[in-house]
C-alpha cells in the first residue's frame, strides 16, 4: 500500500514555502522557492511550487513519480479571489493524489491559531485581516493598492510621497522626513515625479523605513503617519469583532507581517489586549486542512 506524503505549500506574492511530512508528522524536507501569484502569473507558481518541491524532497530519496507514495497537497496561494485564475490553476496536470487550494490568508490563519478558532491581521505591503470561527470565515481589506491596504507598507510610502510633494511646493511645513524622502531621490524632482507616476506597491513599501525610522526619533509628520496607519489597522479588527458569531468573547488575534512589529505601539487598547503570538505559520495551517480531508474523505 502507498504510504501518504503530506505537503504544505505557502505561495505568496513574494516568495514560497514548502514543508513536506509523513504519515506521522515527521518533517522530511522543507524549501523556499519563488513568488506564487495566480492572479499574475498560473505558469509562474506551478513553477515556484514544483522547483521547491524538487529541492525540499532532494534529501529524502522520495521523488513525485515514486508510485510506493501518494502525495497530498494542501496549498495556500496568494490571488485565489480571482475565480478566472483559480479556475485555470486547478486545471493544470499534476502529480498529487489530493490537492486543495484556499487563499494565503486562510491558511496563515490556521496556522496562526493551529486549526483553532482566531483571526489575524497582516501588515506587510499590504493590509488584510482574517477570522475563522466554526465552519465561517470572513477577510477584511486586502483588496489591493492604492485603493485599499491602508496602514501597509506601500500606504506609508504613499503617504510619505504625497507629503513629500506637498512641501516641495509649500502647501505643508519642511520636517526631517519629507527631507529625507526627497533625498532618497537625489533631491531630484523630475526623477521623483516619474518614479511615483509609475510605482507600484513593492516600490512604494521602500519608503516605509524611512517613516519608521522618523517615527522612532519622535519626529511629528512621521509618528502622526504612524498614527493614522495603527488606526487603520484598527478598523481591520473592528470589522473582524462585529463578524464574530460569539460576541461574549473576542477571538485571539495574531498581528505579524514585515511592518507589523512597527505598528504594534500605535494600535488602540481593544487590538492589543487580545493580541497573541502565532503558533505556527501558513505551510503548517495547509498541512492541518489537507489532513482533514483525507481522513473525512479515507
Amino acid at each position: 500500500m502507498a504510504e501518504d506524503i503530506f505537503i504544505g505549500i505557502d505561495g505568496g506574492g513574494t516568495k514560497s514555502k514548502i514543508r513536506i511530512e509523513n504519515s506521522a508528522g515527521q518533517l522530511l524536507g522543507q524549501a523556499v522557492s519563488g513568488p506564487a501569484n495566480i492572479r499574475l502569473s498560473v505558469d509562474g507558481t506551478w513553477q515556484a511550487i514544483f522547483q521547491g518541491l524538487e529541492e525540499a524532497l532532494q534529501s529524502s530519496g522520495i521523488s513525485l513519480d515514486n508510485s510506493h507514495y501518494r502525495f497530498h497537497a494542501g496549498m495556500g496561494l496568494a490571488g485565489c479571489e480571482v475565480k478566472e485564475a483559480y479556475h485555470e490553476f486547478l486545471q493544470r496536470p499534476h502529480p498529487f493524489a489530493t490537492l486543495k487550494v484556499y487563499t494565503d490568508a486562510h491558511t496563515a490563519c490556521l496556522g496562526a491559531h493551529k486549526g483553532k478558532d482566531g483571526a489575524i491581521i497582516i501588515v506587510g505591503t499590504g493590509v488584510v485581516g482574517y477570522q475563522i470561527e466554526k465552519d465561517s470565515h470572513f477577510k477584511v481589506s486586502g483588496w489591493g493598492f492604492p485603493h485599499d491596504d491602508m496602514g501597509g507598507g506601500a500606504w506609508l510610502g504613499l503617504e510619505a510621497a504625497r507629503l513629500t510633494f506637498q512641501w516641495l511646493d509649500h502647501r505643508v511645513e519642511k520636517s526631517p522626513l519629507v527631507e529625507d524622502v526627497f533625498a532618497f531621490f537625489n533631491k531630484d524632482l523630475d526623477y521623483f515625479s516619474t518614479w511615483a507616476n509609475r510605482a507600484n506597491s513593492s516600490e512604494f513599501a521602500r519608503l516605509a523605513p524611512l517613516v519608521i525610522n522618523h517615527a522612532q526619533q519622535e519626529e511629528t509628520a512621521a509618528l502622526r503617519l504612524m498614527k493614522k496607519a495603527g488606526h487603520a489597522v484598527d478598523q481591520v479588527s473592528h470589522a473582524l469583532i462585529k463578524m464574530q458569531i460569539n460576541q461574549e468573547k473576542l477571538l485571539p488575534c495574531s498581528l505579524f507581517g514585515g511592518i507589523a512589529p512597527f505598528i504594534e505601539p500605535f494600535l488602540g487598547e481593544e487590538l492589543r489586549s487580545r493580541l497573541v503570538a502565532r503558533e505556527a505559520d501558513a505551510t503548517i495551517g495547509a498541512i492541518l486542512k489537507i489532513r482533514e480531508l483525507v481522513k473525512v474523505t479515507a
